[in-house]
């Protein structure tokens, strides 16, 4: 569907029951694919709506990563091969994990196995390696570039980190319009049926407040996010300011667990105590609160409110500061 002057938004389906949105902006002198999906997606999905609306691939100019994930960068070599004219691009922070998979993979989904023992085991990283399709990026970017897809159309990167460290979101002054990816993660990643399937997966909690704290303050009228539906209006603010309290609450969480728990508690304790209270998704999912958690413990630790410590197995342990 289009939803502002030459924005389109591309379901892609992957998994059980996840989604994620992908946008095509059609320019009259240049167009830009935002994130490719999984690998199957291009396929599946992408290719077949730009064969609908009568676009053709190779009328591609950029294919932008909003970040390293493999719901997002996993189609990049399937779409590379169908616009092996376009550049592939992303934020110079994301750069490692968008060149390689192993890279994603050793950094991001297998970052918590040493300290936390939590992680996808082996059969979970090779389903990984099957999704996500690697390239290395063609060109870098820090946030604040613009790129001219018409003659009175700009739009204008945004670096909006907390998921990652390189976050990029897409602002459109022309419609008011903001291609936002996972800036802003509400109270739940949904699945393809609008519910919840998994915690918000925020990693670095002042980063994010300080991207939502940003947010908040522009002139949005349509914010298009990676795994819900489009805010219109009034919306946007609301969505933003759930997503920032939500994160709060959790915090809060914590400290109260740490209060309950004078003898301190991992990771994983953490998030088999809080996760079914936090939220409705499907207890499986429990385990991808390891991202936003352990961003705050972190931060908590940071700021001298928790200590860090190890248990009898060698895992991270927290206690409330004395």
């Amino acid at each position: 569907m289009e939803i502002a002057p030459g924005i389109h938004r591309i379901r892609c389906t992957f998994g059980d029951n996840r989604v994620v949105f992908v946008h095509l902006l059609v320019g009259d002198e240049a167009s830009m694919l935002v994130d490719t999906g999984c690998a199957h997606n291009p396929e599946q999905d992408i290719l077949p709506y730009m064969r609908a609306v009568g676009f053709d691939p190779r009328r591609l100019r950029y294919l932008l990563m909003s970040h390293s994930d493999l719901d997002h960068q996993g189609g990049n070599q399937p779409m590379k091969q169908a616009a092996p004219q376009a550049i592939l691009m992303g934020h110079n922070l994301d750069r490692p994990w968008l060149d390689s998979t192993e890279a994603l993979i050793q950094g991001r989904y297998a970052q918590f196995e040493a300290d936390h023992g939590i992680g996808y085991g082996e059969e979970g990283k090779a389903g990984i390696r099957a999704t996500t399709l690697s390239l290395p990026l063609e060109m870098t970017l820090e946030g604040g570039e613009q790129f001219r897809l018409g003659p009175d159309w700009y739009v204008r990167l945004v670096h909006t980190p907390g998921h990652t460290w390189g976050h990029l979101a897409v602002s459109d002054p022309r419609s008011r319009a903001l291609i936002a990816g996972e800036a802003a993660l509400w109270n739940a990643n949904l699945g393809a049926d609008w519910q919840p399937a998994l915690p918000p997966t925020y990693c670095y909690v002042d980063t994010y407040l300080a991207t939502i704290d940003r947010l908040l303050t522009m002139d949005i009228e349509t914010f298009a996010p990676s795994h819900w539906p489009v805010q219109r209006g009034p919306e946007v603010a609301e969505f933003l300011s759930e997503s920032r309290n939500y994160c709060l609450h959790v915090e809060q969480s914590l400290l109260d667990l740490a209060h309950e728990r004078p003898g301190g508690f991992t990771l994983r304790e953490a998030i088999g105590l809080l996760g079914p209270s936090l939220g409705s998704w499907p207890e499986a999912a429990n385990q991808d609160f390891s991202y936003a958690m352990l961003g705050h413990l972190n931060r908590l630790a940071q700021r001298g409110m928790l200590n860090a410590g190890r248990d009898a197995n060698g895992y991270t342990k927290w206690s409330l500061t004395p």
